[in-house]
């Protein structure tokens, strides 16, 4: 899977996706500390980070719209906005989906403790929108 990496130099080109799943690592998470991850309906993937990169995290909302309105807190997504479902991948990294995609991926996701899901969610999301 081919990633795209946002800078301040072309996000202006990837603003408003059509996001039907993102992933939010505080600066100290486990993993690339600060990287966002965005999934799109059409199976492309997005990476941009305003912790360690030079992206504002405005610029990530302007990307992912409903980034903004997103908690995230030491153990959980606190707030995830109407339409959208929060999931915890464990040292300080979130995966938040679009409500159908969430339903229908459920199962599958919570036969996985978090660490496990972290390096699955990527694939699972890809070959489900790959289907369709």
């Amino acid at each position: 899977m081919d990633e795209i990496y946002l800078s301040m130099e072309n996000y202006k080109d990837y603003v408003n996706l059509d996001v039907v799943a993102f992933s939010y690592a505080h600066g100290g998470a486990q993993g690339v500390g600060g990287e966002i991850i965005v999934i799109t309906r059409d199976a492309k993937m997005y990476s941009m980070n305003p912790v360690f990169g030079d992206m504002k995290i405005e610029m990530c909302d302007e990307v992912c719209p409903p980034l903004k309105d997103c908690i995230f807190g030491l153990w959980d997504v606190e707030k995830t906005p109407n339409g959208w479902k929060g999931v915890r991948l464990g040292a300080g990294n979130f995966l938040v989906l679009a409500e159908p995609l969430y339903h229908q991926l459920k199962r599958r996701m919570f036969k996985m403790p978090p660490h496990i899901l972290y390096d699955e969610w990527i694939g699972m999301v890809i070959n489900y929108l790959r289907k369709f």
